[in-house]
């Protein structure tokens, strides 16, 4: 059995080039330039006040300090932990020594040949934990190494070539994350594993291969360097195109486009797929991993749309419900997937958990980076896995954060697929472009929203909203920071919001003035015996999904009746 320890090349120093390219290119490079934020950092303030950008870019720069501290904090914990136990096995090896040397002054045989076998054991124990330090301290250091460049280009001005290169920076720290599950996945294996070994060890060969397509790219990055560090402006320029000439190929590579996250590395031996193989050869049981949607529009040419499917450990022949989940504007699955699986436990016990990615890190509404065919990606993901015999095919849940949040509306007005059941915009009530006070509008192919339609019925929602929202402000109006073509995007009141959808299900009433329950903080806005509910949260911002907890979102996802489509 071949058993290695290999850590994949990280691109760090093309990044470094990148960074150094960019100045290059623009003849000036801004010292502290302002950074954008995310969601949660109010993204898209526009024209906020300069002390409220200050205090949003010192927020995201601390937290990415926080990131880096605590990946540093981790490799002290793994060092200290190791040593430690080195301690404890010098010592009784020493002791072992001390009594090797008592038995053979004694010319007692017995007790030395095992005393012997002891220290043999011990040495080789001691040989193994230093070797596992050495690795694990490298790659942990290269962790924080890349997540330090990360936060370099974050820093530059918005352009192609350092979105790119934060991309693929995220991508080589995902990377290196999933080395470090895969090796210690291996170290626990027992000796009755082989499969389950072999398994792992492709794995590393395709971390490797990874390493493999970035070598042209490092090796540009080093001629680049060299080439500033000898003042060869015309070489450096050149090899700046020659960087962004790979960057375009790697746009292009699938192997390239995203790595799987740490939180797939599998714990149990799969299915065994030759038994579970339709006529074309493919897998007919959905596994935990990365699939692509490939799709075409103004900004991309066949370009594969990654997402990450993690499948809960099961009896054989069990059939899970699909939970979806759509990041916020500026959110990147490598971020945000780890702390959902981590807070949702039960869910993710219970749940197929998806997770699409954005394209530029965003969802296409009225006016963000992306113009991609989102409502058609979805869809395509949907489609997809209710082809799998392990899935539940008319049990689908979609959930949104934020931009994500604006993505389920659009999804809720216009798909019809009869497979979602479930959806769950989280701090996004409907806006003025999805609804115009009479109709719901389709978003068209130029994102006009000229369109009137009917949604389908039959569905059920979940609305959140916090009433000290100053992104997407609780009773409605015009954001201060969201653009939309007209100048910044309006917003129906939350509460208005959850009943015309409740109408649109099928609600005779009013509209509700008062709400159906309070439950500390949260205020219960329910409309057909809750298959549309909206819930208040009073006191918070841009964060209030947080504040509903994992038994309200299963008991929402469990309830209710399938009801007819009209």
């Amino acid at each position: 059995m071949r058993r290695h320890n290999y850590i994949p090349a990280v691109p760090s120093i093309f990044l470094l080039s990148i960074f150094l390219s960019c100045g290059l290119l623009t003849g000036t490079l801004v010292a502290q330039p302002i950074e954008t934020p995310r969601d949660s950092d109010n993204e898209n303030i526009g024209t906020a006040s300069s002390e409220l950008r200050d205090i949003l870019n010192e927020r995201s720069e601390l937290r990415r300090d926080l990131t880096i501290l605590t990946q540093t904090a981790e490799n002290l914990k793994l060092r200290l932990k190791k040593l430690d136990q080195l301690s404890e096995l010098q010592q009784q090896l020493d002791s072992t020594i001390g009594q090797l040397d008592k038995t053979e002054n004694a010319d007692n045989k017995t007790d030395s040949r095992k005393l012997e076998s002891n220290i043999e054991s011990l040495e080789k124990r001691i040989d193994q934990i230093r070797g596992t330090m050495e690795i694990e301290t490298e790659l942990q250091d290269r962790i924080t190494e890349v997540l330090e460049l990360k936060q370099q280009v974050d820093n530059l001005p918005k352009g192609e070539i350092t979105t790119k290169s934060s991309r693929y920076l995220g991508f080589a720290i995902e990377n290196l994350n999933k080395l470090k599950q895969v090796r210690k996945a291996i170290k626990n294996l027992d000796s009755t594993s082989e499969q389950r070994y072999d398994q792992l060890e492709q794995t590393i060969d395709e971390l490797q291969e990874r390493a493999d397509f970035d070598s042209e790219l490092i090796e540009r990055g080093f001629r680049f360097i060299e080439a500033v560090e000898d003042d060869q402006a015309d070489d450096a320029k050149k090899l700046t195109e020659e960087i962004r000439d790979i960057l375009d190929e790697m746009e292009n590579h699938p192997q390239t486009q995203t790595i799987i996250p740490d939180a797939f590395v599998p714990t149990n031996a799969p299915t065994t797929k030759s038994e579970s193989l339709n006529h074309d050869g493919e897998t007919t049981v959905l596994e935990s991993g990365q699939y692509f949607i490939r799709q075409s529009w103004s900004q991309e040419t066949d370009y594969p749309r990654p997402y990450f499917v993690k499948v809960p450990r099961g009896k054989q022949g069990q059939k899970f419900p699909v939970f979806i989940f759509l990041h916020g504007n500026g959110g990147n699955v490598g971020e945000v997937m780890p702390i959902l699986l981590r807070n949702r436990k039960k869910m993710a016990s219970q749940y197929i958990m998806v997770f699409a990615q954005g394209y530029q890190e965003s969802w296409n509404i009225v006016s963000e980076r992306s113009k991609a065919d989102d409502t058609g990606f979805i869809e395509s993901i949907v489609l997809k896995l209710a082809s799998y015999e392990n899935v539940q095919k008319d049990n689908f849940s979609i959930m949104g954060a934020s931009n994500g949040a604006a993505l389920v509306n659009q999804m809720l007005i216009e798909s019809k697929l009869p497979n979602i059941r479930n959806y769950i915009s989280g701090v996004s009530p409907l806006n003025v472009w999805q609804h115009d006070g009479e109709q719901f509008k389709a978003k068209g192919t130029d994102n006009n929203y000229r369109k009137p339609t009917r949604p389908m019925t039959g569905k059920r929602l979940m609305n959140i909203s916090g009433t000290n929202d100053e992104l997407v402000p609780y009773d409605g109006g015009v954001s201060k920071h969201i653009p939309a073509k007209d100048g910044k995007l309006g917003f129906l009141p939350a509460e208005e919001s959850t009943y015309l959808w409740a109408k649109q299900m099928g609600h005779a009433g009013k509209k509700l003035t008062s709400p159906s329950s309070r439950e500390g903080q949260l205020e219960v806005f329910s409309y057909l015996d809750g298959d549309v509910v909206h819930y208040k949260v009073i006191g918070v911002g841009h964060g209030a999904t947080h504040e509903i907890s994992e038994e309200k979102l299963l008991s929402f996802l469990g309830g209710g009746k399938k009801r007819p489509e009209k």
